[in-house]
C-alpha cells in the first residue's frame, strides 16, 4: 500500500472520528480521540494498524506513562514523607522540583530526574543520621533491660531474668520432656550472720554464694538470685545424676570455704532442693517441685542436697 494510499485512508478516519465526537458532544481531547479512531481503524481499515502504530502510539502513550510515572513518584514521596516524619523536610524540599517543574514532559522528567538525584543523597546522609541514632537508642534500650534483670547487689539475673528464662523453656519446649534441672539453694541460718556480724557482711556472703554457684556451673547454665538469701540455677542438657553432682558440689564447696570480714572467719552453710523438668509442667509446677526438695532438705537437717524426680 503506497503512502498516499495510507494517508487518504487515515484522513477519511480523522474525519469519521472528529464528526463522531461531535455528534456525541465529546471534545477531541487525546483519549476521547484515541478511542474512537482505534475503534475505527479496527472496524475499516486493520491493514493499517502496524503502518500507523509507531507514529499515532508512541507520542501519546509516552505523554501518558510519564503522567502514570510522575504520579507515582508523588505518591513514593508522599508515603515517605508518612512514614519518617523525622526526615520528611527533606523530601519535601525535593518534592518543589515536581510541583515547579515545567508542563512539558521532556522538561518535567529531566528536572524531576535531578531532583530525584539530590533527594537520594539527601536521603542516604539523613538516613545515616537516623541510622545512627537507631543504634544508639538500641544499646540504651539493651542496657535498661539488662539493668531489669540483674541484681545489683550479686550481680547475677534477678527473679525476673528466671521468669522469663524459664517461661520461654518451657513453651519453646512443650510437649515433652526437657533436659532441665531447677536448683533451689538457700543459706542455712542466714539471720545469724546479719546479727553477728551486720547485713554489710549479709551482704558480702550473699554476693560471694552468688559468685561461688557461678564457678561450679558450666557456661550455658544460668544462676539467679531468687530472693533474699535464696538461689536459682537452671542447668541444661542434665540429666539426674548429673544434676545431683553439680548440686552437691555447691553444697560442699561453700561448707568448705571460709569468708573473713573484719578480721572475723565466717563459716556458712548451704540446703540444695533438685528436682527434673516434666512434660507438661508449668512454670509453677516446676519451682514449687524444687521448692519440696529444698524444703525437705532444711527439714532434715540443712546442709544437704536433695532431689525430687
Amino acid at each position: 500500500m503506497s503512502d498516499a494510499s495510507v494517508n487518504d485512508k487515515i484522513f477519511s478516519l480523522h474525519d469519521q472520528t472528529i464528526s463522531t465526537l461531535r455528534s456525541l458532544g465529546l471534545p477531541p481531547l487525546p483519549n476521547h480521540y484515541k478511542t474512537h479512531f482505534d475503534k475505527l481503524l479496527n472496524q475499516q481499515a486493520p491493514e493499517l494498524l502496524l503502518a500507523v502504530k509507531s507514529d499515532y502510539d508512541i507520542s501519546l502513550t509516552s505523554d501518558e506513562d510519564l503522567t502514570r510515572y510522575l504520579d507515582i513518584a508523588h505518591r513514593s514521596i508522599e508515603s515517605f514523607v508518612e512514614a519518617h516524619a523525622d526526615i520528611s523536610h527533606v523530601a519535601g524540599l525535593q518534592e518543589n522540583y515536581i510541583s515547579k517543574a515545567s508542563k512539558e514532559g521532556v522538561d518535567r522528567c529531566v528536572q524531576f530526574v535531578d531532583g530525584l538525584s539530590e533527594l537520594g543523597h539527601n536521603m542516604s546522609l539523613e538516613l545515616k543520621k537516623a541510622q545512627s541514632k537507631i543504634d544508639e537508642l538500641s544499646s540504651e534500650l539493651e542496657s535498661t533491660i539488662t539493668q531489669l534483670t540483674i541484681d545489683p547487689l550479686t550481680k547475677v539475673t534477678n527473679r525476673k531474668g528466671l521468669i522469663e528464662d524459664l517461661n520461654g523453656a518451657i513453651q519453646a519446649g512443650s510437649g515433652k520432656t526437657l533436659p532441665m534441672v531447677l536448683l533451689m539453694i538457700d543459706a542455712d541460718n542466714f539471720k545469724m550472720i546479719n546479727d553477728e556480724h551486720g547485713h554489710v557482711a549479709g551482704d558480702k556472703v550473699l554476693y560471694f554464694f552468688a559468685q561461688s554457684i557461678k564457678s561450679v556451673i558450666r557456661s550455658g547454665d544460668k544462676v539467679y538470685r531468687y530472693g533474699g538469701e535464696e538461689f536459682s540455677v537452671l542447668l541444661n542438657r542434665c540429666d539426674k545424676e548429673q544434676a545431683f553432682a553439680v548440686a552437691d558440689k555447691i553444697r560442699s564447696k561453700i561448707e568448705k570455704s571460709h569468708l573473713i570480714y573484719a578480721g572475723k572467719t565466717m563459716k556458712m552453710t548451704v540446703s540444695v532442693g533438685a528436682t527434673m523438668h516434666r512434660e507438661g509442667d508449668t512454670y509453677d509446677d516446676f519451682v514449687a517441685r524444687a521448692d519440696e526438695a529444698l524444703y525437705r532438705a532444711k527439714n532434715e537437717g540443712k546442709n544437704r542436697t536433695i532431689l525430687v524426680d
